[in-house]
């Protein structure tokens, strides 16, 4: 549909993915809204209309009646990997397929993979049912990887040939895979190798082989540091003492500073280490079927230890530090690249592997203490984290979701008023709250499009969905890699369903670190712009959690910032000053209510400690938060609870505004 939309008579187009280099021109810019938006006289831009129009009606078309490829890999599950050839073999095909899927899904959904059967049944099944994204798409069946390549041959250019003697070349690849449209193949001249079979394929691309070893077979990447001699020159002083750092400078320097990768996403993903762990582990946490959406938006790829007082238990003769320098300066040049902008981070700290005090992963500091230095050090460069936990952490065809449609907004109908909640008898005619204990549920935690593709058909289809208040936390910067998810939760929702932000807002951040840099100032209106955008999309108002983790608290300032795109409050993972936060209220009418609790266990054991928590003077204001739990659970929770004591339960938007009331009447 054409519509004029501002006094200048500017059009926009609903333009396909498939179209958008169109936006190349001189005269075309791409607009927040996958439009185009340009301004010409009438009889110029009413023919530009007609002819893009046209474009835009073709190649809808053309990709509704292109096929999906559908390929089978579920039985990578069954695979022993306590068995070292099993484990390497289950890698050498993720990768592989990762990186094909990536390449050939880039400009439009071809190739869904089938990886774990719960859940990517179920989004097949729903998106090819009547009414539907696939609903008219025909389907083929790929066998076997030969079939695979020989389907995509022509979209891939070559491949990238990675060094196992150094894991980290394994992310590098991804990266070059993105930038070069490379298929990834782990070095293994067996004859029954993965590597072998394709190399000796006689497929048209295998010819163009990248190396990341020497010639003559020798590592490309050792872990000689440069002498101090050679500061002069750029090639050689940036090389450490360690091979796996050199891996990723060299990449920096190659990819990442000649701005060849994407300047607003990032990823970070255990590399090869993963084959020495994988007897412990499951195909689902080797995390390799996730690099798809980062190879097709040609990201870059790091796995780096946060902690400068240790070196990492994959790389322990390194000198302590280095690998949380090298970290340091690929964020700070992702900052640079970005040109003000938040960037996108996915992934999480490989916990169980490497980098915590968690059995075999060789640091002393605990896993969430990890988690926290992380996530400062990515605030600290204007990056939001995706944070894509174990167990829940792997996900496949993101790339195929990522070209879901969606609308240009989602409406949340059920905010509550003040005439609601005098109706409900929660407050009086005089606009006093009634003496109670109110609770409202943060359900959480969905800051990882992982855990919330994987989630979202088991809640929504609970028997008690739609019965209770849900208060659903969920980042907005999901949509990225879930879009799929997203629309199904919004446009699936009860009356009783009420959205708000996970932590920290748009994506998950510590807003108080920004104190510490030198750019406090540019990365507040940065990550204003971006949770106005995202807030203004999914109808938000409400911040669930504020982590601050390893950073400052934020301060008046800070609150007041928040206040902008989040006017009905914020929670609070500690209790912050009361001063400060009667001063959210009076200036800025921004509630700040601290997390009481995290409730966890079987519901009777959650409702008797929810009720026990300490409350002060009627009324008494509780926010709580949960991990995963359905709405049965929260159901069963709040019965066993009341059992114990009169609790009213509330959804978080009417206890934060019944906080409101009562306090800054």
């Amino acid at each position: 549909m054409l519509h004029p939309t501002n006094r200048r008579s500017t059009i926009l187009v609903p333009l396909p993915r498939s179209l958008y280099f169109v936006g190349r021109c001189r005269t075309l810019h791409r607009s927040p809204h996958n439009t185009l938006r340009w301004e010409s006289r009438p009889v110029i831009r009413y023919a530009l209309t007609v002819v893009i129009a046209t474009l835009a009606v073709l190649s809808s078309s053309l990709h509704a009646a292109s096929p999906v490829y559908y390929f089978d890999l579920s039985e990578l599950h069954q695979a022993d990997l306590k068995d070292p050839a099993q484990a390497q073999r289950a890698w050498d095909v993720m990768h592989l397929t990762s990186s094909v899927q990536g390449i050939v899904n880039r400009n439009r959904s071809t190739l869904f993979v089938r990886f774990s059967p719960n859940p990517d049944d179920f989004w097949w099944n729903h998106l090819r049912s009547e009414g539907e994204w696939l609903h008219n798409r025909p389907v083929k069946q790929i066998g076997s990887i030969t079939e695979l390549l020989k389907v995509f041959q022509s979209q891939l250019k070559g491949t990238v040939v990675y060094d196992p003697r150094v894991p980290a070349t394994s992310n590098v690849a991804s990266t070059i895979a993105g930038v070069e449209s490379r298929v990834c193949l782990r070095y293994d001249p067996s004859p029954d190798s993965l590597y072998s079979q394709v190399s000796h394929s006689k497929l048209s691309f295998t010819a163009n082989e990248y190396r990341l070893m020497n010639d003559d077979g020798s590592v490309m990447f050792d872990a000689t540091a440069s002498p101090t001699s050679d500061a002069e020159s750029p090639d050689v002083a940036k090389r450490v003492a360690s091979a796996k750092c050199n891996a990723y400078l060299w990449a920096k320097e190659r990819y990442l500073d000649t701005g060849m990768v994407s300047k607003s996403e990032l990823a970070y993903y255990i590399d090869l280490y993963w084959l020495r762990c994988a007897g412990n582990s499951s195909v689902l946490n080797s995390t390799v079927m996730n690099h798809d959406y980062f190879i097709a938006n040609q990201s870059f790829f790091t796995d780096l230890h946060v902690w400068e007082d240790e070196a990492p238990v994959d790389d322990p003769d390194q000198p302590v530090g280095t690998d949380t320098e090298t970290l340091t300066q690929l964020l700070a040049a992702m900052k640079q690249q970005a040109d003000g902008n938040m960037y996108y981070m996915g992934g999480f700290i490989p916990w169980a592997y490497k980098y915590t005090n968690y059995g075999p992963a060789g640091s002393h500091h605990e896993p969430v203490a990890t988690e926290w230095k992380l996530v400062k050090m990515l605030s600290a460069n204007n990056a939001i984290l995706d944070a894509d936990a174990l167990g829940f952490s792997g996900m496949a065809n993101a790339s195929f979701y990522q070209h879901h449609p969606q609308p240009e907004q989602y409406p949340l109908q059920n905010k509550p008023t003040l005439e609601r909640l005098q109706a409900e008898g929660l407050v009086d005619a005089d606009g006093k709250v009634k003496p109670a204990t109110y609770v409202a549920f943060y359900m959480g935690d969905y800051d990882s499009a992982a855990w919330f593709h994987h989630h979202v058909p088991l809640l929504w289809s609970d028997e008690a969905h739609g019965k209770i208040p849900c208060g659903w936390a969920i980042n907005p910067s999901l949509d990225r890699r879930a879009p799929h998810a997203m629309y199904y939760a919004r446009t699936h929702a009860a009356a009783s369903d009420y959205f708000m932000s996970g932590d920290c807002g748009a994506g998950y951040i510590n807003p108080g670190e920004f104190a510490n840099t030198n750019h406090a100032d540019e990365s507040w209106q940065a990550w204003i712009d971006l949770n106005k955008r995202a807030f203004h999309k999914y109808d938000l108002s409400l911040t669930g959690f504020v982590i601050d983790g390893l950073a400052p608290r934020m301060d008046a300032a800070g609150l007041g910032k928040y206040a902008e795109f989040s006017p009905d409050g914020i929670g609070t993972q500690g209790v912050y000053d009361s001063a400060l936060t009667e001063q959210a209220l009076r200036e800025h009418q921004l509630p700040v209510v601290p997390m009481a609790t995290d409730l966890y266990g079987e519901p009777a054991e959650a409702g008797k400690r929810l009720a026990e928590l300490p409350s002060g003077q009627a009324p008494h204001f509780l926010f709580v938060r949960t991990i995963l739990k359905t709405p049965s659970w929260h159901q069963q929770t709040a019965e066993q609870a009341q059992q114990h004591r009169d609790i009213k339960f509330v959804d978080p938007y009417t206890l934060f505004l019944l906080y409101r009331l009562h306090h800054c009447p």
